[in-house]
Formats: C-alpha cells, sequence, structure tokens
C-alpha cells in the first residue's frame, strides 16, 4: 500500500513564504538597477540576495514535500522524500507506534517546521538514539517507526488503519530481504555537498565580492561625476558610475569559477581548488584596483 501524507497545508504555506520572497527580491533587484550606488542600494541589493537564497532554500524544501509518501509491503517500508528514498526491511522495525506527546521527548531540533511541515532530525531522549522526521504533523500526530539505527517519524493520513495495515503485514512471510538503507541520485551522492574546503574557497569568494559591492556603495555618494585613474600617464577622467564595472566582472568571474569548479570536483578536484582559488584571488585583485583608484 502507499500512503500520503496531508500535504496541502504544508505546500500552502511554502508557496506563500516563497512568493513573497521572490516579491522581496524582485524589489530589490528593481531598486538596486534603477539607481546609482548608495546605503540604500547597499540594504536592497543585500536583501535581494538574502530573499533568492531563502527562495531557493524553501523550493528545495517544498520538492521534497510535494514527493512524500510511504510504501509498505510485507518485505519493509519505503520512505520518499526527495532527493533521499529511505529502504526500512520488516525485520529491521522493533515498532510502529504513536510519537510521544510531550515536546521533552526530543532535543537537539535541526530542520525546518512551519505548519504543515515537519522536516529534520533530533535526538529521542527516552530511546537514546537519532530521530528522522519525514511528516506534515506535529509531535502528537506522527507515528514513530522504531529501528535499532535510528528512528523513522511519519504522518500519515490515518495513523490507525497505516499501524493496521503494518501488523497485518509484519505477520506475513518476506518475498524478498530488503536491506536498511538509503539512496540518494546521483547528483547528490557527488563528493562536493560534503567538501569543507571548497565550501570555503566559493564562499570567501562570495564574502571578498560582497564586500567589494557594500564598501562602493558606502562611498559612491562622496565621488565626483569623474575620477581620474591613479598612474595613467595623461591623468585620464572616467564616469565614477564605471566602477560598477568592478564588482560586476567580479560576479561574473566568481559564478563561471563556482559552475567550472563544481563540474570538475568529482574527477578532478586538484583543477577545482584552483579554479576556485584563482577566482578568490580575483576578486582580492578587483578589490585592490577600487581602493587603488578611490584612495
Amino acid at each position: 500500500m502507499t500512503e500520503r501524507p496531508d500535504r496541502r497545508r504544508g505546500l500552502r504555506v511554502g508557496v506563500l513564504l516563497e512568493g513573497l520572497l521572490g516579491l522581496i527580491a524582485l524589489a530589490g533587484i528593481l531598486f538596486t538597477l534603477s539607481r546609482p550606488p548608495s546605503p540604500e542600494v547597499a540594504a536592497a541589493s543585500t536583501g535581494a540576495g538574502l530573499a533568492l537564497l531563502g527562495a531557493v532554500m524553501i523550493g528545495y524544501v517544498l520538492r521534497g514535500l510535494h514527493s512524500a509518501r510511504y510504501y509498505l509491503d510485507r518485505n519493509g517500508l519505503i520512505l520518499t522524500w526527495w532527493p533521499a528514498v529511505h529502504i526500512i526491511p520488516m525485520h529491521a522495525i522493533q515498532d510502529l507506534r504513536p510519537a510521544p506527546a510531550h515536546p521533552g521527548a526530543v532535543r537537539g531540533w535541526r530542520g525546518i517546521r512551519w505548519p504543515g511541515l515537519y522536516t529534520g532530525h533530533a535526538w529521542a531522549v527516552e530511546e537514546n538514539r537519532l530521530v528522522l522526521f519525514f511528516a506534515t504533523e506535529d509531535l502528537p500526530r506522527q507515528l514513530w517507526v522504531i529501528t535499532e539505527a535510528a528512528i523513522y517519524a511519519i504522518s500519515p493520513a490515518q495513523p490507525q488503519a497505516f499501524i493496521d495495515a503494518f501488523r497485518e503485514r509484519a505477520a506475513m512471510k518476506p518475498t524478498q530481504r530488503l536491506e536498511q538503507t538509503t539512496v540518494f541520485p546521483g547528483w547528490r551522492q557527488r563528493a562536493f555537498w560534503a567538501d569543507r574546503a571548497a565550501w570555503a574557497l566559493i564562499g570567501l569568494g562570495a564574502l571578498v565580492l560582497w564586500g567589494m559591492w557594500l564598501w562602493l556603495c558606502m562611498r559612491f555618494p562622496g565621488l565626483p561625476p569623474q575620477i581620474p585613474l591613479e598612474g595613467s600617464v595623461h591623468a585620464l577622467l572616467t564616469s565614477s558610475l564605471h566602477l560598477v564595472r568592478l564588482p560586476g566582472l567580479g560576479a561574473l568571474i566568481w559564478a563561471l569559477h563556482a559552475v567550472l569548479g563544481f563540474l570538475l570536483h568529482e574527477h578532478e578536484r586538484p583543477a577545482a581548488y584552483g579554479l576556485w582559488l584563482v577566482g578568490l584571488m580575483v576578486q582580492g585583485l578587483l578589490l585592490g584596483a577600487m581602493l587603488q583608484i578611490l584612495r
């Protein structure tokens, strides 16, 4: 049997949040594109960037919620919550029972919760093991699938009917012996996602780039319309608006190196690190050029 949790409330709230963040990002982008650099533009562009990041994260969560399903047969229980599929063989399930009603039953919560969504992980105090949440209801309305390795928290639409179906199938002889495991698609198995050095290089490049943009926004209102290019033989003048090209060029290089490095990382990790390191150095050089021009 295949049981799907009630996802309607969680999807509605998620779509509402997604739309709100999208509007904030759009307003920030339009404000940034329509005005010269200034502290207000710095705030608007920062808000737009954070809103876009939040929208991407919520979109990822909503994709998982939309895919949620629990498949139960005599061989075991299969939990689908994109991008993962959790396979729990029947012989590994020690018990299936309602979750504890009191909030103190779990501690160390890490994850995302809003009305209609309860996904993440925590530690079960009494059972003394990890709890993985794949639910759309709060703790008192969840079912706990208890195994020796972990507890899986689910929320079928009809909990008692699901418990009865589980007991009926547990009494049957399995037709195949499954292995308790979690299956991810190929892209999610890439070593990149757990590579802290890779994230540090990309993050540092983004941080330097963003700092360069914010610094320009703080300085720009006090600049004259034309500024001299220091060190030029004939004291060339250029429009102060041309300074925007430096962080723009930095953003293009950062994005290109980030994507190319990601594609190379799985099989050519040193080359990927080299690309990200060069990208970080380019951000530093562009920041230095800006400081030299405006000193």
